[in-house]
């Protein structure tokens, strides 16, 4: 029987990233809490409830940037980790080429979603303490 963190795993990577790179958002809103927050960078920078949330979505995957590299971590909670050149600062935040999102998930469905700007921080605030170095 898969873990708690397998199981949020696949539902972020599989399902939910899945159902987003099919063009089946109606599949991928049905993973979200009616309540979901997604908290950007920036204090300010907030999605509230379903509709916001995957218009930041469609918006991402109507510029299709272009991405190197994926890294899923996964405890309770689960860590994207993506980097490419089109990720590049956000006025005057350099991002490196790489920005970081953790995702809460709670009875199979994702409760909130917050963005970081470095893999050390994203991966305290997801409670990730194994394997932390890992290359």
């Amino acid at each position: 029987m898969p873990s708690i963190g397998q199981e949020n795993l696949e539902m972020v990577m599989i399902d939910f990233l899945g159902a987003l790179r099919r063009g089946d958002i109606e599949a991928a809103a049905a993973l979200l809490d009616p309540k979901v927050t997604w908290q950007g960078l920036r204090e300010e920078w907030v999605c509230d409830g379903v509709e916001e949330v995957m218009d930041t979505f469609r918006l991402g995957f109507e510029q299709r940037r272009q991405i190197a590299a994926l890294e899923f971590t996964c405890d309770e909670q689960v860590v994207l980790a993506a980097r490419g050149p089109a990720i590049d600062a956000v006025e005057n935040d350099p991002l490196e080429g790489q920005i970081f999102n953790v995702f809460t998930l709670q009875n199979g469905r994702i409760v909130r979603i917050e963005d970081y700007g470095g893999r050390m921080e994203a991966l305290a605030a997801a409670g990730v303490v194994e394997h932390v170095d890992w290359r």
